[in-house]
This record gives structure tokens, C-alpha cells and sequence, in this order.
């Protein structure tokens, strides 16, 4: 069965959350993660910095911490 390349969900913390995969300006993927509880939507993405290692952050900045817990659940789906 193939994984459902933009919406899907995924467990996190105990709860699941539901995840978009959206494309923007040509190439760059975005990820919008809901939460179940009344927790603002989460806007993620991989950058990478001036040492070209890659990571995960939020958009805007400020929910680092949850970027970097949710952004490999992501690549785990897609794996």
C-alpha cells in the first residue's frame, strides 16, 4: 500500500496529530502538523545550515523544540 504522500497522521506523545505536506513556490515542502488538543497548528520544514547539515524548524521560529520531535516521525512515514 502506498504512503499517502500529503495528508496522513501520526502518533505523538500519546495522541495523534494530523499532518499536510504542502509544496510552495516550486520545490520548497512544508509540513502543517494539528493537534488534537486546542495547541496552534505547527508549520515545519528542513533547512539547512551554513555547515550544509540539514534540520528541522518551525515557521516561524519559536517551536524549535517540537520541529525537531515531530520532523523525524515524518521522515520515519516516509521511510
Amino acid at each position: 500500500m502506498e504512503k499517502n504522500q500529503n495528508d496522513f497522521d501520526l502518533d505523538y506523545k500519546g495522541s495523534t496529530i494530523k499532518v499536510q505536506r504542502r509544496v510552495v513556490a516550486g520545490s520548497q515542502i512544508l509540513f502543517r502538523a494539528t493537534f488534537p488538543d486546542n495547541r496552534l497548528p505547527l508549520v515545519l520544514t528542513r533547512a539547512t545550515r551554513s555547515d550544509t547539515t540539514r534540520h528541522w524548524t518551525s515557521i516561524p521560529e519559536g517551536r524549535y523544540e517540537e520541529a525537531q520531535a515531530i520532523g523525524p516521525l515524518i521522515e520515519a512515514y516516509f521511510k
